[in-house]
């Protein structure tokens, strides 16, 4: 798992996950916002950014329900935990979504929301 710390604070983690029926998830999770609405709009931002990589990388467009978003609180008080992630059918699908949600997380965003 890829870790990084955000100006905000938030601690950013990317890693993949492989599943019991042989698929294997990739996901990014934003640990540290500070309100179920920041959470919520990060959420979608990314949800958002990713759906855009997945339709240009497979050359056709990606459903919503192609990328996965959760969000929560780990305790009452706590700051809020977004997850946003993908269920791909090939580690080496996963290891290239891995390879774009690492440079997303890390690299100063140029999109717009």
């Amino acid at each position: 798992m890829a870790v990084e710390v955000t100006p905000g604070h938030q601690c950013v983690l990317v890693g993949t996950k492989p599943l019991d029926d042989g698929w294997v998830m990739s996901i990014i999770k934003i640990d540290g916002c500070t309100s179920e609405a920041e959470a919520v709009w990060l959420g979608q931002c990314i949800q958002s950014d990713l759906i855009e990589y997945i339709s240009i990388a497979n050359d056709e467009v990606a459903p919503v329900e192609a990328v996965m978003v959760e969000s929560g609180q780990i305790a009452p008080g706590a700051g809020w935990t977004v997850a946003v992630y993908v269920v791909l059918a090939s580690r080496e699908e996963a290891a290239a979504m891995f390879d774009f949600m690492t440079a997303y997380a890390t690299k100063p965003s140029t999109w717009q929301h």
